[in-house]
């Protein structure tokens, strides 16, 4: 009204110009629209752990429902659709593979990009993935044996290629060392699987070789949270595609718009 009475009152439009201008105010920027960003370190520990939470929950809706005390069931016999809440079972699996796998690649492709082996071991990557994803997808499968312990040897290989490539630019070689041990036992651990399910020998000594399939899993996972620690430092960028930014100084688990405030 001000305004209209004013001296010289302002016209029609330029009034609906000042009151829409009035109206939608200053520019903001949403945190919607800032691109969020996660420790890399942090995101492989998260993939491994979720994957072993997975099995655990696993064990207990198998168990109560379909398994008795006296029989260990296998990996496989927990993430199959049959019986009990299998379709829940076998889509809680599935979904952690995929989300391991694909935070393994995400970060160990980066973290490995550079050495005189890199490209050799970036197909030795996508490889192990693969399998491992084809392992969870053919759990029904009757020779599923033979995808999961494909799945396993190159598993294997990738942990061993990633200490490899780590050694000469990690600068905490105390928790390669941690790893590199853990690394040794699951080797050793997954060969007396082998042995066992494949009847290559009956030793009385050692437990049955679902309880070792289980114990594979868990050093899989500290092999996995150990070389964590041991990345150079990097943010994951959650953009499309989701891509790593190495940090030079540190790790942060603050997301990259945060970190910039701080700084100014």
């Amino acid at each position: 009204i001000c305004l209209v009475l004013s001296d010289p009152p302002i016209s029609y439009s330029r009034l609906l110009a000042i009151t829409s201008a009035h109206c939608k105010g200053p520019k903001r920027t949403s945190n919607f629209g800032m691109q969020a960003s996660f420790d890399a370190g942090c995101l492989l520990s998260l993939g491994a752990l979720m994957r072993l939470a997975a099995a655990a929950l696993n064990y207990e809706i198998y168990c109560i429902l379909d398994g008795s005390p006296s029989n260990v069931p296998s990996i496989t016999e927990l993430s199959d659709h049959t019986g009990h809440y299998g379709t829940y079972r076998f889509s809680i699996s599935l979904a952690s593979v995929i989300f391991s796998d694909l935070c393994c690649y995400l970060v160990l492709s980066h973290a490995t990009s550079h050495g005189p082996f890199a490209s050799h071991f970036q197909g030795l990557l996508v490889a192990s993935c693969f399998l491992d994803v084809l392992q969870a997808l053919t759990t029904s499968f009757r020779y599923h044996y033979l995808p999961i312990q494909l799945a396993g040897f190159s598993m294997c290989l990738t942990l061993l290629g990633t200490l490899q490539l780590l050694w000469p630019i990690s600068s905490c070689k105390g928790a390669l060392r941690v790893a590199a041990v853990l690394f040794t036992i699951l080797c050793v651990d997954l060969l007396a699987v082998a042995i066992l399910h494949n009847h290559w020998a009956a030793p009385r000594s050692l437990p049955s070789w679902t309880s070792l399939e289980y114990l594979g899993l868990a050093l899989y996972t500290a092999v996995l949270v150990v070389i964590s620690y041991a990345l150079p430092p990097a943010l994951v960028k959650f953009d499309c595609p989701p891509h790593l930014v190495p940090l030079e100084c540190g790790k942060s688990l603050l997301p990259q718009h945060q970190k910039r405030k701080i700084h100014k």
